[in-house]
């Protein structure tokens, strides 16, 4: 579960006891994943704290969302979707954030290498039928780009090596055998051990696990995002999490 505020776009999940609370005004993006069997399901919306300032810029990425999803069929390439995702956005006077994009999904494998844009320009890969695929334009009052100089607590297993102290293998190991290759929240790993957020930067610091920066928008612009999944049939799609 993703829950970013403001100029927060992504990957900002809360860590044991956090102690943060919404705000009246606050806009929040609710991003979330779920599997079954490692087949993922993974959608997004924006919603409003107690005021109704954000309304434009919520129906922005509402609107470019609901455009790219009329869009998919076997063999649509992901460039046009991202030039009508930017049309859509821009023509509510907002920016669509260029360096995130949506993204290909395979089984146990949450971004599975075709990225869907959310600006025009981009590469000429073309979605074929049996791809599931999560459509996620962003929106923002900002200058459209994010960076991640914020520490998150999101990650991912990366690779097996033996460390030299066996509590952090032994973590590992629970990772791996509870969550394989998909992302998860540190806070999850509390019932292996009472040492885990130590062995958990420990694991990270020898290559074990990819660590995800909390994403924000480069000059403070709030920012709405939406997003479905859908799965590219022989000759139509179905969007499985609306």
């Amino acid at each position: 579960m993703n829950i970013c505020i403001n100029d927060a776009a992504a990957h900002y999940t809360p860590e044991e006891g956090d102690p943060l609370l919404l705000a009246r005004g606050d806009l929040v993006k609710i991003d979330l994943g779920a599997h079954v069997d490692g087949f993922i399901a993974d959608t997004a919306i924006t919603v409003e704290i107690s005021t109704y300032n954000w309304r434009e810029l919520m129906k922005a990425s509402e609107e470019a969302l609901n455009i790219a999803l009329e869009m998919l069929s076997p063999g649509v390439g992901v460039a046009s979707i991202g030039t009508a995702v930017e049309m859509a956005i821009t023509s509510r006077g907002f920016r669509p954030i260029a360096n995130l994009t949506g993204h290909a999904m395979q089984r146990g494998n949450l971004h599975a290498g075709i990225a869907v844009p959310n600006v025009s320009g981009g590469e000429a890969a073309v979605l074929p039928s049996g791809t599931a695929v999560a459509i996620e334009p962003f929106a923002t009052n900002g200058r459209g780009r994010v960076d991640g100089n914020r520490k998150g607590n999101i990650y991912q297993v990366t690779r097996e090596r033996d460390l030299k102290d066996q509590a952090g293998n032994d973590l590992l190991k629970d990772i791996i055998n509870r969550f394989g290759r998909l992302p998860f929240a540190a806070r999850w790993c509390a019932p292996f051990s009472d040492k885990y957020e130590a062995l958990i930067r420990r694991l990270w610091r020898h290559g074990n696990l990819h660590s995800y920066p909390v994403l924000s928008e480069i000059a403070g612009g709030m920012v709405s995002q939406n997003e479905h999944s859908a799965l590219i049939l022989e000759d139509t799609s179905i969007v499985y999490t609306r």
